[in-house]
């Protein structure tokens, strides 16, 4: 084999490892964009009048920091040419940072729903930015045990490569959606009734502001299941079996 035709091998490899980087990168952004726009429409509808007390003030935030970080990361597809452990460190830090910021803007309502919400653009950003510090070529030779040089060989490694990056995002959505939910069962376990009362009556009167009257009853027993002085509890418990009985729907303003 020629000199000439090694360095072509090489070349294809390294330009196929930067389109990957390159390409999560730029998916994980459009994916935070998606997810940015989401809450910020959601908030300038004021879904927080209809009971959703999540959306009155976190939402706002939460949208604005969504978007810097999709904006951030997909600034790290453009630096990878010029600086590979700079923009690894960039995605890297965008893909985690959103999930805490997921949990805390959803923080009123299910944290867990934020948290998992950010898992499309969060997975991408951090396996562009996992793979751009390790490099695709360390990942061929240390992990995956190809050599350089091998022209019979290269479409099957070329492959390899790209399973291994899809089996790579496939395991850490596994591990971010499990954490999330890990985290937010912790917080549930540490919550007194008082806090869980309160969470419980924001749902039901989520659900009775859409006509959802079963729900808020399942939702007022649970609470009168902790506490049966619960006098609100009580009253908007009778108020919805009405309701549920008659099958109104509740007032539009």
């Amino acid at each position: 084999m020629t000199e000439k035709e090694n360095r072509g091998i090489e070349g294809d490899s390294d330009r196929l490892g930067r389109l990957a980087i390159q390409a999560l990168a730029l998916l994980g952004g459009l994916a935070g964009v998606l997810i940015a726009a989401f809450h910020l429409l959601a908030s300038q509808r004021g879904w927080s009048s209809q009971g959703m007390d999540g959306w009155g003030l976190f939402s706002p935030m939460g949208g604005l920091a969504f978007l810097l970080l999709a904006l951030a990361g997909t600034s790290g597809a453009a630096l990878y040419r010029r600086s590979q452990r700079t923009a690894g460190i960039i995605l890297l830090f965008c893909g985690i940072l959103g999930f805490p910021l997921g949990y805390i803007s959803w923080s009123n309502q299910a944290g867990f729903m934020g948290w998992a919400a950010w898992i499309p653009a969060g997975v991408l950003f951090t396996a562009a930015g996992l793979l751009a510090l390790i490099t695709p070529r360390s990942l061929r030779s240390r992990l995956l045990g190809q050599q350089e040089g091998s022209l019979e060989r290269e479409s099957i490694e070329q492959a390899l490569f790209i399973g291994t990056v899809l089996a790579g995002i496939g395991v850490m959505t596994v591990i971010f959606l499990f954490s999330g939910f890990l985290i937010y069962a912790a917080e549930d376990s540490l919550k007194d009734d008082a806090d869980k009362d309160r969470e419980d009556l924001a749902e039901a009167e989520t659900a009775a502001s859409m006509g959802r009257w079963d729900r808020a009853v399942e939702l007022y027993d649970e609470i009168l299941s902790r506490n049966q002085s619960n006098k609100q509890a009580l009253e908007k418990r009778a108020y919805a079996m009405e309701m549920l009985s008659t099958g109104d729907k509740p007032d539009q303003e």
